[in-house]
């Protein structure tokens, strides 16, 4: 099958990329020449926020191209760039900001530096812990290449991207959600009242599509059983933008 003739999505999933699209759009178009103060203690919290912007753009572009595995695999890192954000605006000292600039060192592991992060009070919904709680073991297991991506990569005795429609859609809208977070904080440190205030009423409906649940057979969170078939490799399903030609595996 050609690369650049990507298999047809199920509508729903189509309507949520179409709708993550333009989402990609608008963040663009509000984020674009926003300053931030040369100051590392908005610098560089600022620089991770757009690095999360960045990963979202990255998810949506890659489940529009149907390389589903790294989209779900790179959740986990635009989560992260934005707790790192969060924590060091918000919660670091001078000291331990110079620390993670001089040496990349943060002095809490991320269970704790959410914490820090949900006793301020524009995060006292507790949302991010519940993401945590939830979803960061997923997280880690598509990230660094757990059971959770192997028990999606089986299908029908081939070895094929096999992700179930409504985890596409659970990681497309967290994305978004993680995008407009990171949105708003920009907006904060730029002083950006009237950012801060769109992004917020934004941010109140979308919210509880981050409520990403576990489940012993479905969703982000569950399905880690594999079949007992044989499998053979197939390239059927993939297809990244702009490019043509056929993927051949082995010799």
């Amino acid at each position: 099958m050609p690369l650049n003739s990507p298999p047809p999505l199920r509508e729903d999933v189509a309507s949520v990329l179409a709708s993550a699209q333009t989402l990609v759009r608008r963040i663009a178009a509000r984020q674009d020449g926003i300053e931030i103060k040369a100051l590392d203690a908005a610098r560089i919290p600022g620089v991770l926020l757009d690095l999360c912007l960045e990963h979202h753009v990255g998810i949506v572009h890659l489940v529009s191209g149907r390389m589903t595995g790294s989209a779900f695999a790179l959740l986990r890192a635009q989560f992260e760039a934005l707790v790192r954000a969060l924590w060091l605006h918000l919660c670091a000292t001078p000291e331990e900001l110079q620390a993670f600039a001089n040496s990349d060192h943060l002095p809490l592991k991320f269970g704790p530096m959410v914490a820090a992060i949900e006793s301020h009070p524009s995060f006292e919904d507790k949302v991010l812990s519940g993401i945590t709680l939830n979803a960061w073991k997923a997280m880690n297991g598509y990230t660094h290449g757990g059971m959770h991506q192997v028990a999606r990569r089986i299908k029908s005795g081939s070895i094929e991207p096999n992700y179930e429609p409504e985890e596409v859609i659970e990681v497309l809208k967290a994305s978004g959600s993680f995008a407009l977070m990171a949105l708003q904080q920009i907006g904060r440190i730029a002083s950006d009242e009237v950012l801060v205030s769109d992004v917020g009423a934004l941010l109140r409906g979308t919210k509880r599509d981050l409520a990403i649940r576990p489940s012993p057979n479905s969703g982000y969170g569950g399905r880690l059983c594999l079949p007992d078939d044989s499998v053979s490799v197939s390239r059927t399903e993939r297809s990244p933008m702009g490019v043509e030609g056929d993927v051949v595996i082995g010799t």
